[in-house]
């Protein structure tokens, strides 16, 4: 079975090799580092001797939960030294703004296993980490080889990708049972772990690291300028974050009708992917939308703002006066709800959670967001909102209890970590 996954993690490569280049993910000596697993004299001497705590994460989210981890780990073992990895420039360009200066940050290597080797020789790792579903064999084979512990945190396996884990579960299987522990976001998740191969007896629910999220620090002030632009004395402020392909269209047309009777109400669109502004930006003149990037100066003029830097979404929530999670009026699993729940913001989101079902399924059992089944009805409900000051604040307070009374998972993480090292 490791052979096959070699031949077909070597097809996918050879595959994804024209995209990766297009991208500009080979720039800056990058493609080194990613394909050949090799570390930077830099980094090598900034980790050599230490005990080095070593996270994995992709998304931005994660790359936020995985540091908020790694300062707690670092208040157990002083002496430590935190490298993060990740795959993305978003997940990465984030990570170098909030990362503790002595935190070493790196791209994660392929998972050849020439690769995986020559980067655990070059970083000799005391743990790793891996947020919620990073399961690399051949990574997973040779740190265990070298009686590394290898732990996954805030697991989760989606209902999209449990069908596909089933189908390689002889692969999957005796790759799980190598691992430390795994603690999964809920019991859901961790029966799913569980029928893939995992030991049962060291993969526990320890609940949704993401309830624990903090507002980031403002180094730059880069969110506090924002929320002043955006933000004005009498307006009512709708935040529309990570929207993917379909949804901006929808909160265009919502947008022009509400304005209609409503000049007082805004918006401001948060693409999960900052590509494709051009297109959203596009879509929005063909319909004769009027739309503002954050970055250029001046007021809103009456267009919709679209946020155009990454990593300060989450902070901007505070200045909403209404939230709607995006990924969700079309199929691709929404978002975190956490975030703008925190700062006691009416939540709203479309019929696609399936990403984050238990979360919504808590949400919607408290009275804490409001499920809305297409653009229409979001036009609707948010149409009503705008006069209903008692129900913005009874949602928003429902939010934030559900978010306090969930809080813990970090620490219980920690301890199960601490367990078995």
């Amino acid at each position: 079975m490791r052979a096959v996954y070699d031949f077909l993690f070597a097809l996918f490569a050879l595959f994804y090799l024209p995209a990766f280049f297009l991208k500009g993910k080979h720039r800056n000596g990058a493609w080194r580092a990613r394909l050949l697993g090799e570390v930077p004299a830099d980094a090598r001497r900034a980790l050599a001797g230490r005990r080095v705590l070593w996270l994995h994460a992709v998304s931005v989210g994660e790359v936020v939960l995985a540091l908020r981890l790694a300062a707690s780990l670092k208040e157990r073992f002083p002496g430590a030294k935190v490298l993060l990895t990740t795959t993305t420039a978003a997940g990465r360009e984030v990570a170098g703004k909030i990362k503790a200066d002595d935190d070493t940050l790196l791209w994660f290597p392929a998972d050849f296993r020439f690769a995986v080797k020559a980067f655990a020789d070059a970083v000799k790792p005391s743990a790793l980490i891996l947020l919620e579903t990073e399961i690399w064999p051949n990574l997973i084979r040779e740190l265990s080889a070298r009686k590394v512990p290898v732990f996954i945190v805030n697991g989760r396996i989606s209902d999209r990708s449990i069908g596909a884990y089933r189908s390689l579960r002889g692969l999957l299987g005796p790759v799980l049972r190598l691992l430390s522990g795994i603690g999964a976001q809920d019991e859901t998740m961790r029966s799913r772990f569980v029928e893939l191969g995992a030991d049962p007896a060291r993969t526990v629910v320890t609940g949704n690291v993401k309830f624990d999220w903090q507002p980031p620090v403002d180094r730059e002030g880069a969110a506090a300028a924002i929320e002043k632009k955006i933000k004005t004395p009498g307006t009512f402020l709708c935040v529309a974050g990570s929207t993917h392909e379909g949804e901006e269209e929808a909160l265009f047309g919502m947008f022009e009708s509400i304005r209609r009777s409503r000049p007082e109400f805004r918006l401001l669109i948060a693409p999960r992917h900052l590509e494709r502004l051009p297109a959203i930006e596009a879509a929005a003149a063909k319909l004769g939308v009027k739309t503002r990037r954050v970055a250029e100066g001046g007021g809103d003029g009456g267009a919709v703002w679209l946020l155009d830097r990454m990593g300060v979404l989450a902070t901007l929530y505070r200045a909403a006066d209404a939230v709607f999670v995006g990924g969700s009026l079309v199929p691709r699993g929404g978002h975190n709800l956490v975030e703008p729940a925190y700062y006691e913001k009416p939540l709203f989101f479309g019929p696609y959670m399936q990403n984050f079902r238990e979360m919504a399924d808590a949400f919607l059992k408290d009275g804490a967001a409001v499920q809305v089944k297409d653009a229409e009805d979001l036009e609707r409900q948010l149409a009503a909102l705008l006069g209903d000051g008692e129900r913005r604040k009874s949602l928003g307070q429902a939010a934030r209890r559900l978010v306090s009374r969930h809080q813990g998972a970090t620490r219980r993480n920690i301890d199960a970590l601490l367990a078995s090292l």
